[in-house]
């Protein structure tokens, strides 16, 4: 690693802000206050390099950008852009955390949240063998990735056929006559063939050593940096990729390299993350960003699985309601409006809609549908009505101050159908690393599938439905 890089590392400013949380404009003359997970400054060309990097993105904005001031929306994870190494952490509001526990704390949970997600390739005895972090988040993402990547390829690197053509001396596979044909016309000696090689020069071995490479100009730790170079060792007779996000739709996972599948998904996330500046090596530009909607999602369907296996009465979970998707109406052209709900259960008991919203919720005291907003009610009582489901829950973090509320459907009498839209919450300021704990986030969510699982609803009782 050339000095250059490790004076640019010396210089760059290291923050952690929680969701939420509020970036500000240094100007002369402007009183700063004291940097916090909550608030921070920055001086106004690292200030403009930020906001030139989130306008660029394609997955739409990270912060919410005001004059001289920015808020951190629900995106979690790092931006590393020249100067500067920002952390963004989920907030779950507590009381009595110092900042560096909350910190710890809130990279431990997030870890156990993506891994649980599948959003990153971890594995319980990964966090096992963590010890306590206090690393960047990105830091342990790559420790885990090229440990991980490293024991799959000692146990055999990815290999299969790959079509060639080459101007051979002996027949090889088929003759290509077309090519034959205009390259040896006057030489009877050669054979232009096209073969199949079975080689470790795959795609998938493409992508994994070209992430290889671009990580180990990202990481400080030495325990990443000897994983990757022993990990690019091991695919020493792979091709090298300058850019490699070309080949990602082109990589196909078959039961044969299964195995590298979490790998993968972790390749594609980090290379369609990175930009063309960083790709092309004139700036250290780099993110590794997750959307907190989308990992409370996953990570909630993947702890109803547990809690469903842990009923043991056969409680079925379907993530987006896959094999079970519904249209809410039709046309003359065939159905309108996929229905798509967070996740469907189904078990003895009856059926369950869920939909999981990270988000904060407002004071529930002084409004009458709770904080919620009009556009997720609506859409419970559309999922509610055409899955016919007797109870549609609106399922959130646990925040201080919040109360559970019950919702009835009416019928066109104006009177309450039998069916409920509720709000519930999960509590999840607990230490999800800790053994106990993770599984108390097993036992709440196995007693709300039965308190809420209902049996189906009929169109007779909801006066006809939708």
């Amino acid at each position: 690693m050339g000095k250059r890089l490790l004076r640019w590392r010396s210089r760059m400013r290291r923050i952690s802000l929680r969701e939420r949380g509020r970036i500000y404009r240094l100007r002369p003359g402007r009183a700063q206050g004291p940097d916090s997970l909550d608030a921070c400054w920055l001086d106004s060309r690292i200030f403009d390099r930020l906001m030139a990097f989130d306008r660029s993105r394609s997955d739409g904005a990270i912060f919410d950008w005001r004059i001289d001031e920015a808020r951190v929306g629900q995106w979690v994870g790092v931006i590393q852009i020249s100067g500067l190494l920002l952390e963004l952490l989920p907030k779950i509001d507590s009381t009595g955390d110092d900042a560096q526990e909350g910190v710890v704390l809130a990279r431990d949970n997030l870890l156990v949240m993506l891994g649980e997600a599948g959003k990153v390739p971890l594995r319980s005895r990964d966090l096992a063998s963590l010890g306590t972090r206090k690393a960047e988040l990105h830091e342990t993402l790559i420790t885990l990735f090229a440990n991980r990547l490293k024991f799959e390829l000692l146990r055999g690197s990815d290999r299969g056929y790959i079509s060639e053509t080459a101007n051979l001396r002996v027949m090889r596979g088929k003759l290509d006559i077309s090519r034959h044909l205009a390259r040896n016309a006057a030489r009877r000696e050669r054979f232009t063939c096209t073969f199949d090689e079975f080689t470790a020069d795959t795609g998938l071995s493409r992508v994994l050593k070209a992430t290889c490479r671009m990580l180990l100009k990202r990481t400080r730790t030495h325990e990443a940096q000897e994983a990757l170079s022993h990990c690019i060792l091991l695919m020493d007779d792979v091709s090298d990729e300058a850019d490699a996000r070309p080949l990602l739709e082109r990589v196909v996972l078959t039961r044969q390299n299964e195995r590298f599948t979490d790998l993968f998904a972790f390749c594609r996330l980090v290379l369609q993350q990175l930009s063309p500046t960083a790709a092309g090596g004139k700036h250290a530009v780099f993110s590794l960003l997750f959307d907190m909607d989308r990992v409370f999602e996953g990570f909630i369907s993947s702890m109803l699985k547990r809690s469903a296996r842990h009923l043991a009465d056969g409680t079925r979970i379907f993530p987006q309601a896959r094999t079970r998707r519904r249209y809410l109406m039709t046309g003359d052209q065939g159905g309108v409006l996929h229905l798509k709900p967070d996740l469907l259960v189904e078990g003895p008991a009856g059926r369950l809609v869920i939909d999981t919203k990270w988000k904060r919720l407002g004071s529930l005291t002084q409004r009458r549908n709770a904080g919620v907003s009009a556009a997720d009610l609506y859409q419970l009582y559309a999922y509610t009505r055409r899955y016919g489901v007797g109870r549609s829950v609106l399922l959130f973090p646990q925040m201080p101050g919040v109360v559970e509320r019950n919702f009835e459907p009416l019928d066109p009498n104006g009177d309450s159908d039998g069916s409920g839209v509720v709000l519930r919450f999960i509590q999840l300021h607990r230490n999800l690393r800790n053994r106990a704990q993770f599984r108390a986030v097993v036992d709440d969510l196995a007693a709300l599938l039965r308190a809420n699982l209902h049996p189906p609803i009929s169109l007779e009782q909801c006066g006809g439905g939708i």
